[in-house]
């Protein structure tokens, strides 16, 4: 019976081990690489540093609950969205307004919640544009095993200090999630509104969906996810299909995207730019053209590192698709979010026009030139093959402009011509300017 009890005893250690060991790896591949709320930003120092000497942090301000994007109204005016509480905040000279301008219920779990914002103005009205993951429900009852409505992408009038008159734009799958939402939303040169979906991946789950547009050649048609898409300000879409003309095919810029946070239009071309993310690593940078095709779920980072797969086997829609490979790629996921163009000399005329890109594991802001052609990045010697290792002591520093964010969720220039940070990490919102 003794013998028995000690077999007995040992099978259950080792059960629980292996139990251990499973949660361990699950949480640090479903929170450790993508998610925003739980991981601890402990990579990065405490406070921001610049590796310009002539520029500076400026806090502007704290206190937020989950700050993922932000968007300016007004000169010292903008409104700031909280992942986790389904408010858009509103934040004037530094000073948070007493009540959120709306609060409505989200999902929240891991990439799910208060996404993506984008204002455009005319000359009588203020348009908000929200994309987030709306349940019926209170916030976080996905926890609880509730699911979500959809990633739903709304149209509000900002009138006073409050968001009325909702439109709702696009209505999205959310399942099986809760990873993959994208929701980064820029307007175009176009005045058209551009908005990354990923895969809505959900990791563990049984009931992936695999679709065309993520490169299955008997996948299902495309239903709005893996993509980033395209619509006028009033939901329509743009033109004829670049894809073909079945909804919501029409509405596809871009396809085969695992997820992306961030996009930005080159001030001077017009062209697009995105981040993506890869599993743990090949996450890129990429010039997005029209018809774009980036590649997953078959490639990851460059396609010569996918040795048994034939690129020519992607999905193209006709030929109306085209894969490119990215411009630079990370050999281990630093969590790429937003990219954004300096469209301003007010850091110096040797940053104007640049693009700057955030990163949500190390609380980084990287620093590119482009070429004279505006179709490559300008990288150091060390980055000849364009694949980075390490961007810190290889030789690579040049691209490292600041540090110490504390997780970075966007990136945008205000008003003042100045770049300004949101750190989830922090719950702050910071700008950097001149000494």
């Amino acid at each position: 019976m003794l013998f028995q009890s000690t077999i007995i005893n040992y099978i259950i250690l080792i059960c629980v081990v292996t139990l251990i060991s499973f949660s361990t790896i699950y949480f640090s591949q479903t929170y450790g690489q993508e998610n925003f709320r739980e991981r601890p930003f402990s990579l990065s120092p405490a406070h921001p540093n610049l590796f310009d000497s002539r520029l500076k942090v400026e806090q502007v301000v704290q206190g937020l609950d989950t700050p993922t994007t932000m968007a300016f109204v007004g000169p010292d005016d903008f409104l700031v969205l909280e992942k986790d509480k389904g408010t858009v905040i509103r934040v004037v000279n530094g000073r948070i307004l007493e009540k959120p301008l709306l609060d409505v219920d989200v999902a929240n779990s891991v990439e799910r919640g208060m996404c993506g914002i984008a204002v455009s103005k005319t000359s009588s009205k203020t348009y908000v544009f929200l994309y987030f993951t709306e349940i019926n429900g209170k916030d976080g009852d996905d926890r609880k095993g509730k699911e979500p409505e959809g990633n739903r992408l709304y149209r509000y009038e900002l009138v006073d200090d409050r968001l009325v008159d909702p439109v709702l734009l696009l209505d999205l799958p959310a399942i099986p999630g809760p990873r993959h939402n994208g929701g980064a939303i820029e307007i175009g040169p176009d005045q058209n509104i551009y908005i990354p979906v990923g895969d809505i991946d959900g990791s563990f789950s049984m009931f992936y969906t695999a679709t065309q547009t993520q490169n299955f050649a008997d996948g299902i048609a495309a239903d709005g996810r893996s993509g980033i898409l395209r619509i006028t300000q009033d939901g329509k879409p743009v033109g004829e299909g670049i894809l073909g003309d079945s909804m919501p095919l029409r509405l596809y810029y871009a396809y085969g995207i695992r997820n992306s946070f961030g996009l930005g239009f080159d001030p001077i071309t017009g062209t697009l730019w995105d981040t993506e993310n890869g599993p743990h690593e090949g996450d890129e940078i990429n010039l997005v053209n029209p018809g774009f095709n980036s590649g997953w779920q078959e490639i990851v980072g460059f396609s010569s590192s996918q040795k048994k797969f034939d690129v020519h086997k992607l999905v193209t829609f006709d030929g109306k698709g085209k894969y490119e490979e990215p411009k630079v790629v990370w050999a281990h996921s630093t969590g790429l979010t937003s990219l954004v163009f300096l469209d301003s000399e007010k850091l110096g005329t040797e940053y104007r026009n640049d693009m700057f890109v955030g990163d949500v594991h190390n609380g980084r802001i990287f620093h590119f030139k482009l070429n004279d052609e505006r179709n490559d990045l300008v990288l150091p010697k060390a980055l000849a093959g364009k694949f980075i290792e390490n961007p810190i002591n290889s030789g690579a520093e040049d691209i490292v402009f600041g540090a110490g964010f504390g997780g970075i969720t966007d990136l945008t220039v205000g008003p003042d011509g100045y770049l300004y940070i949101v750190s989830i990490g922090q719950g702050k919102v910071f700008r950097i300017l001149p000494q």
